[in-house]
């Protein structure tokens, strides 16, 4: 339990830097920070439950988007501000490491089996922006439907 948490500080400590690194205005790093945060967090308890690695990665991905959103709102600044950095937590270079190690020692089984895990991971974390860009949008439909009545 003690190491989850450990991962979880330094993966929200990761989304701060990176949200320096890209040169965000110091009033948006805390809301940088909390959609890091969600999705760390998001990460570690689906990852809990399920034995694999696409849906722990999407429902963290989608948190970390839906997050994006409202403080897009709040800050009245695109909600890719808040996701890049967000998502860097989840981004799997280690298996992109291993696999290229992988291909220079010339054992192709685990490199194939790297990079597909590689390639799992991020289809998993483009679906889960994709599924909160959708859900935004079907909710600003609602929205404005309510408001023409």
């Amino acid at each position: 339990m003690t190491d989850i948490i450990i991962k979880i500080i330094f993966g929200a400590l990761s989304t701060f830097g990176f949200a320096v690194i890209f040169r965000l205005k110091p009033s948006h790093w805390f809301y940088a920070t909390l959609a890091g945060l969600g999705a760390c967090i998001t990460y570690f308890a689906f990852t809990e439950l399920f034995n694999s690695v696409f849906l722990p990665n999407a429902l963290a991905a989608l948190v970390c988007a839906l997050l994006s959103e409202i403080f897009a709102r709040i800050c009245k600044t695109p909600a890719t501000v808040f996701l890049l950095p967000g998502c860097i937590a989840l981004v799997p270079g280690a298996t992109l490491y291993y696999s290229m190690n992988n291909l220079l020692n010339s054992d192709y089984s685990s490199a194939a089996q790297n990079l597909l895990v590689t390639a799992e991971v991020g289809v998993a974390i483009g679906g889960g922006i994709i599924v909160a860009s959708l859900l935004k949008m079907i909710v600003f439909k609602l929205i404005e439907s309510v408001e023409k009545k």
